[in-house]
């Protein structure tokens, strides 16, 4: 079975609380280092209204990906972390060398809480396989995450 390479396109990483995520510990403050490590709290469902404009910020990205347009994809993302136009046609061109050419692009129907974070999953299909878009917003709605991987029901398939 071939995995998905991921790719974290901004320099700002975070743990999303996913099954399929990494979690990095919790960093302590000094004086509490006799202390047992606290967990991050559970992530809790976003509203619909963040759901849509997180979702509508990774569609938009994606779109103008798809069409070419990597400088105004970049547009989505937040000012303070977002990635080159070259490095966004460097993911994009990656995915689509592994997986093929993009067939569609479906929207977010659920949106997680995570650390004051909107976190969706946008699926897509490719000639080759169905791949997730997994995104996180901030609270002005911009892209501060994107990476892409196998849909979790597509892991053990054979499309």
């Amino acid at each position: 079975m071939k995995q998905a390479i991921p790719f974290i396109l901004p320099a700002m990483l975070m743990a999303f609380g996913s099954a399929q995520a990494q979690t990095a510990p919790a960093q302590q403050p000094a004086q509490s280092s006799q202390q047992a490590p606290q967990q991050a709290p559970a992530p809790t469902p976003a509203s619909a209204e963040q759901t849509a404009s997180c979702g509508g910020a990774v569609n938009k990205a994606l779109t103008a990906m798809d069409k070419g347009d990597f400088n105004g994809a970049t547009q989505s993302f937040d000012p303070n972390g977002k990635p080159t136009s070259d490095k966004l046609q460097q993911a994009w061109g990656a995915l689509t060398q592994q997986y093929g050419k993009a067939k569609s692009i479906g929207g977010a129907d659920k949106g997680q809480m995570v650390q004051g974070y909107t976190v969706v999953l946008v699926p897509m299909q490719f000639d080759k396989g169905k791949v997730g878009a997994e995104a996180a917003c901030g609270v002005n709605g911009q892209l501060v995450v994107l990476r892409f991987g196998l849909m979790p029901n597509a892991a053990g398939s054979k499309s």
